[in-house]
């Protein structure tokens, strides 16, 4: 009898546990922390991809329209949505750790608007000013580059 609760348990141990890291795996976090999955395309009404859990995916499902979603390079002011999700021009994009980031009013000089490399810190902290016009080369939903214009 005792041997027979013991595997019970063991069973029942190893279910929740397997339940607690499926629940886990389903609600993982972006490379900015934020939450992605398939929970942020269904909250978003679109429909459009379901089950989705990249970076790209969650912010092709924040907007329906089609063309918004197109690969290509968007020139317009940047707007901070969310950290390491930022807008440009109507147009919503990931920052990835491999994005190349320049500019002088960046990070750098804004007097001499030099090329310099800067971090997504510091694209989200001008980001939230609202007032700097950037071009901005976006692959899959995820910015490839981003330079001061």
């Amino acid at each position: 009898m005792s041997l027979t609760r013991s595997r019970t348990r063991s069973r029942t141990l190893a279910a929740v546990g397997f339940l607690a890291a499926t629940g886990l795996f389903l609600t993982a976090c972006g490379p900015d922390g934020s939450a992605t999955g398939s929970a942020t395309g269904s909250a978003t009404g679109s429909g459009t991809e379901s089950g989705a859990s990249t970076p790209s995916s969650a912010a092709d499902a924040t907007d329906a329209s089609a063309d918004n979603r197109a690969d290509g390079t968007v020139t317009g002011t940047l707007t901070y949505l969310a950290p390491g999700k930022l807008e440009v021009d109507g147009r919503p994009f990931w920052i990835a750790e491999d994005t190349e980031i320049q500019g002088g009013e960046i990070c750098g000089d804004p007097e001499t608007q030099a090329a310099e490399t800067c971090t997504a810190d510091e694209l989200d902290a001008v980001a939230k000013d609202g007032n700097l016009t950037v071009a901005v080369t976006i692959k899959e939903g995820i910015a490839e580059r981003v330079v001061q214009v």
